[in-house]
């Protein structure tokens, strides 16, 4: 362990938010693992599955440019604690329904918007608790030891989730995804929080949502670069995600093991994006940072296309940690050019126009590659997201200031 991380592991309250936060994660794997097949369970399809997935996305897309006005007006702690508390109590409500045998769609559709609803403040949150408990000069250390341990929950957790549902039961999984939101709430309360008190200026500052809002919208317009970034990043997310949450569950259902196997996929995507985090941190600077990132996007999409194929086992984790690789490249050197580029006070304005603009299109997604895998069947629709991915880099590089970012 590096000597920055041993200290900052000696503070109490970022340890007891680091490790509530693992056990959190741990929790969202198992989650995301067993979500198509609790829809399963209920006796639907991928039609369901879609509509399920855009109740997840339509909270967010309706308070998500509003929640972190409020997030920044609300104790942050108290949100979070708040948060994982009716997570807690949703998950195992879902859980007795499968023990009883009374689940029904209509509950699955209850879950999944609620827990969207909530993830529009918790989120944000979180990320804004964190400078609050540790100093400045740590805060690198504290977001980098945050994505080792969402790596490595993204790894062991979906295969313990899937073990566990495919062995004894989808309520297993639920009933210990419900204990780890109950853990992490327990463990915030632990964490003393530093009161910020507002300057003179900031005090005699008045409050108006729609200019900063607006001024956000501006700053988006005026950089032609960031404008087109995120609407190509909105088409190339109809094909990464309707892979990702739609076809890949059935893929694992149709064509190898059931929720054992996407276990595995997931798995096997988290190894490929750890292996991209490790090797991309060692790198100091990157040059045609705006030309690599539309080049991971198009070799991911190639991976998709080559997984239509349907190959052997081996050779389909194989493609999904290149996918998981590509996908977390693309990520990384997004967030550095607009971290570098983009002044601090409109970063999360940006960022929230990002977010926006990754999600806006994905009920469509969703409802689109839902009703594809009904009518045309699982290659063909994973051929058509993998053309998808493929086509939006192709975008993304025919863009001239694109292709001068640096």
């Amino acid at each position: 362990m590096e000597k920055g991380d041993a200290s900052l592991l000696s503070n109490r309250s970022f340890l007891f938010l680091w490790t509530g936060q693992s056990i959190s994660m741990f929790g969202l794997a198992v989650y995301t693992t067993c979500l198509p097949f609790l829809v399963f369970h209920a006796g639907v399809g991928a039609v369901e599955l879609s509509l399920a997935q855009s109740i997840f996305i339509i909270p967010q897309l309706v308070f998500l440019l509003a929640s972190g006005v409020f997030v920044d007006r609300w104790p942050k702690k108290r949100i979070m604690m708040i948060a994982d508390l009716i997570r807690s109590l949703l998950v195992f409500s879902v859980a007795i329904l499968l023990v009883v045998e009374e689940l029904r769609l209509i509950h699955v559709y209850l879950l999944t918007g609620i827990i969207g609803l909530i993830g529009t403040f918790y989120r944000p949150a979180v990320r804004g608790i964190t400078p609050l408990i540790v100093e400045k000069t740590q805060l690198i250390s504290a977001n980098s030891l945050r994505s080792i341990s969402q790596q490595v929950n993204e790894m062991i957790g979906p295969a313990i989730g899937g073990f566990l549902a495919a062995s004894i039961g989808l309520y297993v999984a639920y009933a210990i995804n419900a204990v780890t939101f109950l853990l992490s709430a327990l463990l915030v309360t632990l964490v003393a929080v530093r009161t910020v008190v507002p300057d003179e200026e900031e005090n005699g500052r008045s409050d108006n949502f729609l200019d900063d809002f607006m001024e956000g919208w501006r700053t988006v317009r005026k950089r032609g670069w960031l404008g087109a970034s995120i609407l190509i990043g909105s088409v190339s997310n109809v094909g990464i995600a309707a892979f990702d949450v739609i076809i890949l569950p059935v893929y694992a259902a149709s064509a190898f093991e059931g929720v054992r196997t996407y276990g595995l996929f997931l798995s096997s995507m988290a190894i490929g994006a750890l292996v991209c985090a490790v090797v991309i941190g060692k790198i100091n600077k990157l040059s045609n940072r705006g030309l690599l990132y539309y080049l991971f996007i198009g070799l991911s999409g190639v991976f998709v296309l080559c997984l239509s194929l349907k190959p052997a086992l081996w050779l389909t984790l194989l493609l999904l940690s290149g996918i998981g690789f590509c996908l977390t490249a693309f990520i990384i050197i997004w967030d550095s050019v607009t971290q570098e580029l983009i002044d601090e006070k409109l970063l999360g304005r940006v960022v929230s126009f990002e977010m926006f603009g990754g999600l806006a299109l994905l009920p469509l997604s969703y409802a689109l590659f839902g009703f594809l895998l009904e009518k045309m069947g699982v290659s063909w629709s994973m051929s058509l997201a993998g053309l998808v991915i493929f086509a939006a880099s192709l975008l993304g590089l025919s863009n001239r200031r694109v292709r001068e970012l640096n």
